[in-house]
């Protein structure tokens, strides 16, 4: 947890600025695909900046978004105060140990998070408590590559950021919603490419981190094309990610 926040203090402004997490493919399907009504009441786990947040607070009726990082939050808070907007409401809080009542919300949803979660059943059975019957779960986030078998990938993230604790396969995501009582209503997966730079942001190249990422990467340069489309002229490679909603029966 400490690692968890000490990255998140130290690079709040940089996220909050974050193109990616602004503008990114992953928000706008997440969006689209909730189906969000006006009389909702929906909740942001792992708001950060609280990019959801503010998306969906334009089609409900209360937007709440949770982090447990105070940096982020007053970042959200101040957004929400300096775009007079009402509706939004920002929580401190544990998502593995949700600070609010059973059957809460209409809507639950998770972006750019997951991967930071230790006890992912945990988190799971949170959502399924404090959303209602009927209610939608929308959560995205990057998917370990299915031909990763020496576990490449979660190393490589792990060394740019001490907070990351694990990419899981979307057959891992399936299977946890399903034994959680979940019914998979709609998913969509797709790559986004990525420099080592851009990847990299907002850690610098000369960093410990950055280091470290670089060679985990130039010490496999061809595990790299193989399994993640490292191209070395360009500099790029592919990331998955996906978007999964599924729903708690009436």
């Amino acid at each position: 947890m400490q690692s968890l926040q000490s990255f998140f203090s130290k690079h709040a402004k940089e996220y909050a600025s974050s193109e990616s997490h602004i503008h990114g493919k992953d928000l706008d399907l997440l969006i689209s695909m909730l189906d969000l009504k006006k009389s909702y009441k929906a909740l942001d786990v792992g708001t950060g900046p609280g990019f959801v947040a503010f998306e969906v607070s334009d089609k409900v009726a209360i937007s709440i978004g949770l982090d447990i990082n105070d940096h982020m939050l007053d970042i959200a808070v101040r957004k929400a105060e300096d775009d007079n907007k009402s509706n939004v409401v920002f929580v401190k809080g544990d998502i593995s140990s949700m600070p609010f009542p059973d059957n809460s919300f209409d809507i639950v949803s998770c972006r750019r998070v997951a991967h930071h979660i230790k006890d992912k059943k945990r988190f799971i059975e949170e959502v399924w408590r404090v959303l209602k019957k009927g209610g939608k779960f929308g959560i995205t986030d990057l998917l370990k590559p299915m031909g990763d078998k020496k576990d490449l990938f979660n190393k490589f993230e792990k060394a740019r950021d001490a907070s990351y604790i694990s990419s899981e396969s979307l057959d891992y995501w399936f299977k946890l919603l399903k034994e959680n009582a979940f019914q998979i209503d709609n998913f969509k997966t797709f790559e986004m490419k990525e420099t080592f730079q851009s990847w990299l942001s907002p850690i610098s190249e000369n960093s410990a981190g950055g280091k470290k990422a670089k060679k985990i990467l130039n010490d496999n340069l061809s595990y790299f094309k193989d399994v993640f489309g490292y191209d070395a002229e360009s500099g790029y490679f592919n990331k998955s990610r996906m978007v999964i909603i599924a729903s708690k029966p009436e």
